[in-house]
């Protein structure tokens, strides 16, 4: 379960083409192309921003914001977390390439699960002697007043070596993002 303040202001704000910005969402970038509220490779936390603000774009990290775009675009996706992946350092653990989504309902949850494992799997098919594989993740999201599903599109290895990770993870990054965006 992951914990989320303000999670229902939030899913209120997605679409709202007026948000206002607060001088708390604040992030940087490391050297290592991590985005994030420190601008290292230890930190994880990030604001959360919607589709909208003005810096939406800018605190996506660029190996996953087209996809992140894309599941917008396309499926009406309200994303609220996301990483194109990163090696390991001496401060933290290598990390996957993945992108959170909240469903707005369990009508939502359903359709679109269904829907990104449609492509999760013909991905996973197309590219079946790739060592990447796009996997789907159910999580929970815990806030205030509120407790909600969700889940997690993650580039998963089934290779414990980073460096063959990286190399592989483009071409079913790619993959997918094609079958994502022909989706009318």
């Amino acid at each position: 379960m992951t914990y989320f303040s303000g999670l229902q202001e939030f899913i209120a704000s997605w679409d709202d083409r007026f948000v206002e910005e607060n001088p708390a969402e604040t992030f940087r970038e490391s050297p290592l192309g991590n985005i994030n509220t420190d601008g290292t490779a230890a930190c994880a936390d990030s604001p959360i921003l919607s589709k909208y603000h003005r810096k939406f774009k800018k605190s996506i990290e660029p190996g996953v914001r087209d996809l992140t775009i894309a599941l917008i675009l396309k499926l009406n996706c309200i994303t609220y977390s996301s990483c194109q992946g990163h090696f390991s350092t001496s401060k933290s653990q290598m990390r996957p390439r993945y992108v959170g989504i909240i469903p707005r309902d369990l009508t939502e949850y359903h359709s679109l699960l269904e829907q990104l494992k449609t492509v999760a799997d013909l991905t996973n098919t197309r590219l079946a002697q790739n060592p990447v594989q796009v996997v789907l993740t159910p999580d929970t999201l815990e806030s205030e007043n509120c407790v909600m599903p969700c889940f997690n599109l993650f580039f998963i290895s089934q290779s414990a070596d980073e460096a063959t990770y990286f190399q592989e993870v483009e071409a079913v990054y790619q993959t997918f993002l094609k079958l994502v965006s022909d989706r009318v």
